[in-house]
């Protein structure tokens, strides 16, 4: 046996006062002079002697209360075994609340909370339970405890989410919680069963620790829901499209209302077929200069309103400075390029050339990105300072023209050139093409036409482990690559930007290949407002420096653990992004995977649970470690029992006491 609190025995002194008081007490205040007792006969001792032992008896238990009540408040606990614990019949019973978005359909959550209270009730003395909430993240809502009324509360107070939730990543979660359980483990698992929140493999749902496992489903029968799917808009001709579909077996008449900058458009009437899809096409938007909010809604509202609204930002193209550095004297390797992204009226660029000499001059916070048509025209200082640029957050497109030709590495970056590096001189016949190309990059979206043009010279550079190849020769030399530095990222070409080394500015690829990457340095914020719910966003990200953002209820959104400035897109409505004079709107919509309420059916909900048999079984018996360490029981229970019924004794005992000593007295 341990004392958790030995200093609390200090209290036992406290055993000196009822000592000192009935030492006081023991005399008779009842005496009376008198003369002599030879004249008298001696008296029956009875009552003398009730009196002495009740006397004696109410002592012991004054005596006790204290040092229980000491004993008490030092928490005495015994080391036991674990085997010894998992040995008997009590169970730890884990329930897991699906928190997933389609959880807040009508009565679903009341439904969920309602079974859990029925877990807890039916729970023996002897269980344990454990309350977790499975959303974005497990989040333990309680700890392990055989309080009933903990575990009430925490049912009270859960809540369910906005995110959608995925069953096999929630399992590999539980397993967490699971490991190291001392007792046999009964999972329950209260969720609604949506069958879109199944794994690919089935196998993904089994429970890796040991564990019995009990699907408790409350979906209803007939539930129906609609949603707004998709909603799309054009910044250059102000039309709106929108998409609403029925996860209903009825058809019904909705009514669409559009609403821009919180003012009512234009509203349309809807029949939607059972499981089909309704399109409408709004007309064009008068956009306000900025960045404007669209919305759409569906009147009457169901039973799940977050999926009956679907928003976007709509930012009127305002011009965005570009910084172009020319290596030719004559400015002539930007003109391609300069054209190329005047043409592009979405992203309103407005580029400013300089010479690479100019650059010292130029304050590259103020420019979107920088495009250095050759890096063989900067010197160390120009070099330094983009440098700096792209360590703080800038982006850079590097390309190696002609007069890279005499470098042995790239500036910034510092990939090696290879022997022989500029290659395929010439014209006619004597040409390289694409060979290889990451479609998957946002930069290159559209650019599989890339490969009709031709390549007569390039820089052969040595990609390294940090770079990402986009785009490669026929011969796999890189011809596109990325690389992250600091907070930024720059952008390699290993050819010319316009036609001395290839014919890539006359083709009908070029404009739509600049598009994509100016618009993958400015952070992908020119073509799409709109991020999914649980992404990150960073004002880096959107082109904006020294900034804040702000979530939808109009907070400043904290960045997350780790010293990174990204903010976790945790609600639906515009996030606003303000940096220097500058204010754009990023929309979060509701996920839509969370619509579809199709359940899992019975036969399939068998099966799950009889994935969680497997190693219950050993779990029962008691199959630990035998390197488990001992573990402390506490006998603060028994103590307190043992301290009530001695409170009670010494109560009765007492009054019986005095009721002697009246008699006596008498």
């Amino acid at each position: 046996m341990t004392l958790l609190a030995p200093l609390f025995l200090l209290g036992l002194l406290a055993i000196g006062l009822p000592i000192w008081l009935h030492r006081l007490s023991s005399e008779n205040p009842n005496r009376k002079p008198f003369s002599s007792l030879m004249f008298l006969e001696a008296g029956e001792p009875r009552r003398v002697l009730a009196k002495n032992l009740q006397y004696l008896l109410l002592l012991a238990l004054r005596i006790g209360v204290l040092a229980l009540l000491a004993l008490a408040f030092a928490q005495p606990a015994l080391w036991r075994e674990p085997g010894a614990v998992a040995s008997g019949t009590a169970q730890l019973h884990v329930i897991v609340l699906d928190a997933s978005a389609s959880m807040s359909f009508g009565e679903r959550w009341e439904r969920a909370q309602d079974a859990a209270l029925d877990v807890i009730g039916s729970l023996a003395p002897d269980d344990r339970a454990q309350l977790v909430s499975g959303g974005r993240v497990t989040e333990l809502l309680t700890d392990q405890t055989v309080d009933r009324t903990v575990l009430r509360q925490g049912v009270a107070a859960a809540r369910p989410g906005v995110f959608f939730l995925d069953f096999g990543q929630l399992m590999r979660a539980v397993d967490g919680v699971l490991r190291g359980a001392e007792l046999p483990v009964v999972l329950h698992l209260i969720t609604d069963g949506q069958e879109g929140a199944l794994p690919t493999r089935f196998a993904e749902l089994a429970p890796t620790e040991p564990a019995e496992l009990r699907v408790h489903n409350v979906a209803a029968e007939g539930e129906a829901n609609w949603a707004v799917e998709s909603l799309v808009g054009s910044t250059l001709t102000g039309e709106v499209q929108a998409s609403v579909r029925s996860f209903s077996s009825t058809p019904v008449d909705k009514t669409l209302s559009l609403e821009l900058n919180g003012r009512q458009i234009d509203e349309r009437r809807l029949e939607i077929e059972p499981g089909g899809r309704a399109n409408v096409n709004f007309g064009a938007l008068e956009l306000a200069s900025g960045a404007n909010r669209v919305s759409v809604s569906l009147t009457p509202v169901d039973d799940m309103a977050g999926d009956d609204t679907r928003i976007i930002a709509l930012k009127r193209a305002e011009p965005r400075p570009v910084l172009l550095v020319s290596g030719d004297l004559r400015m002539r390797d930007t003109l391609f390029i300069a054209s190329a992204m005047e043409s592009l009226a979405a992203l309103a660029l407005v580029p400013n050339i300089v010479a690479a000499a100019e650059l010292g001059e130029q304050m590259l916070a103020d420019y979107g990105f920088v495009i250095v048509a050759d890096a063989g025209a900067l010197g160390e200082a120009q070099v330094q300072r983009l440098e700096d640029y792209v360590a703080s957050g800038g982006a850079l497109l590097l390309a190696l023209g002609p007069r890279s030709a005499a470098q042995s590495a790239v500036p910034l970056t510092g990939q090696q050139f290879e022997s022989g590096s500029a290659g395929f001189f010439g014209g006619g016949d004597d040409y390289a093409s694409v060979g290889a190309l990451d479609a998957t990059h946002p930069a290159l979206q559209g650019a599989q036409l890339l490969r009709a043009a031709r390549f007569f010279r390039h820089t052969a550079i040595e990609a390294a482990d940090e770079d990402r190849v986009l785009i490669s020769l026929d011969s796999g030399s890189p011809l596109l690559l990325e690389r992250g530095l600091g907070s930024g990222r720059v952008l390699v070409f290993t050819s010319s930007l316009d036609r001395e080394w290839n014919d890539l500015p006359v083709q009908p690829v070029f404009v739509p290949l600049v598009a994509g990457i100016a618009n993958h340095l400015l952070g992908g914020a020119g073509f799409s407002s709109e991020r999914s719910l649980g992404s990150t966003l960073a004002l880096r990200a959107v082109g904006l420096l020294g900034g804040q953002i702000f979530d939808p209820a109009g907070d400043p959104a904290l960045g997350l653990v780790g010293g990174s400035d990204d903010v976790l897109l945790d609600q639906i409505g515009f996030y606003e992004i303000v940096s220097g004079g500058n204010t754009d709107l990023v929309a979060v919509n509701f996920d839509i995977r969370e619509s579809d309420l199709a359940t899992v059916d019975a036969a399939t909900i068998d099966r799950w649970e009889s994935l969680g048999q497997r190693d219950a079984g050993q779990a029962a018996a008691g199959a630990l470690p035998e390197d488990r360490e001992p573990v402390l029981a506490s006998m603060a229970q028994l103590i307190l029992i043992v301290l009530l019924v001695a409170v009670i004794l010494e109560s009765w005992i007492g009054n019986q006491h005095l009721r002697v000593r009246r008699g006596m007295a008498e």
